[in-house]
């Protein structure tokens, strides 16, 4: 006796869309890195670690472990097999959240991602840099593993739910915090690799902004001249800004350590600051390019 095909129910439609949701904005743009646009499908492929290392001086830390990311590709084969799967009325609970998974963590890479660049002076907030096809992954995958069939099972769902941005970012954290510690000795210790008056490094980038990017960026840099502002953050970290009659000005971001001996410095003050230039990023908002630093300290001199 052949078995009678019924047409999808609600739910069942709800997966169908989320499948097919997630196999098109995987190959769409999920983050805008200044003029870079970083689709899903360039985690796995190596476009990813292959524009940020480009363009932002950021590879990946451990090349070694890029086979992993091929796992990624699994989610449009698996959101293909789901699909088929809801369409014969078949069990979906494991591709749906598998598929479901790997694209919640894969958001949260980008989202962490994005994130890291901001200390380099490449956009303002992370939420901006993600673009719409993110968060609609996110919706998809979110739908996927609620939707699955055959119902029940509560709390495996939400533990698939959130079990992939965790582990990727227990993940990012464990990297991060091991690469910042081997690489980055502290700013205090560091001889700079130039030393300029705040005047003249805003004059040589407003002169050829790509020039001076390429030979400032990740270098100690100490900058003399006098402060034009300084900003006391809610976390206790202070920027100190300097500034000139052009569009551009320098921002150096001071780490709490500094706290107590920023207090006593105001504007007018002339002052010598060293770190770890990150290049320069225009505001359209502002209508004015910032020159900014990291890992900064008042420099001993």
């Amino acid at each position: 006796m052949t078995k009678t095909h019924t047409s999808p129910k609600a739910g069942q439609w709800l997966q169908l869309i989320s499948s097919a949701g997630l196999l098109i904005v995987f190959f769409l743009p999920w983050a805008a890195w200044k003029d870079s646009l970083i689709s899903g499908y360039h985690l796995p492929s190596g476009q990813f670690f292959k524009v940020s290392a480009t363009k932002f001086n950021l590879a990946n830390p451990f090349p070694q472990i890029n086979f992993s990311f091929y796992i990624f590709w699994l989610i449009p084969v698996l959101a293909v097999v789901t699909g088929y799967l809801v369409w014969q009325q078949n069990s979906t609970i494991w591709t749906s959240f598998i598929t479901g998974a790997l694209t919640l963590s894969m958001v949260a890479i980008y989202f962490l991602f994005s994130k890291t660049l901001i200390d380099l002076g490449v956009g303002k907030s992370p939420f901006s840099m993600l673009q719409i096809p993110a968060y609609l992954a996110v919706l998809f995958a979110a739908g996927l593993i609620l939707t699955a069939t055959p119902a029940g099972k509560w709390p495996l769902r939400l533990l698939f739910l959130v079990a992939g941005p965790v582990f990727a970012f227990l993940g990012f954290m464990i990297i991060e915090k091991k690469v910042w510690g081997e690489t980055f000795a502290d700013t205090d210790t560091v001889k700079a690799d130039y030393t300029i008056t705040a005047p003249a490094l805003i004059r040589e980038f407003a002169a050829n902004d790509t020039a001076a990017n390429r030979k400032y960026r990740e270098k100690i840099i100490a900058v003399d001249g006098q402060v034009a502002q300084v900003e006391t953050l809610a976390d206790s970290t202070v920027n100190i800004k300097f500034t000139d009659s052009s569009k551009y000005f320098i921002n150096f971001s001071l780490d709490k350590k500094d706290y107590a001996k920023t207090q006593l410095i105001k504007p007018g003050d002339p002052i010598s600051v060293k770190g770890s230039c990150s290049g320069s990023s225009y505001s359209m908002i502002l209508d004015s390019s910032s020159i900014d630093f990291k890992r900064s300290t008042l420099n001993k001199k």
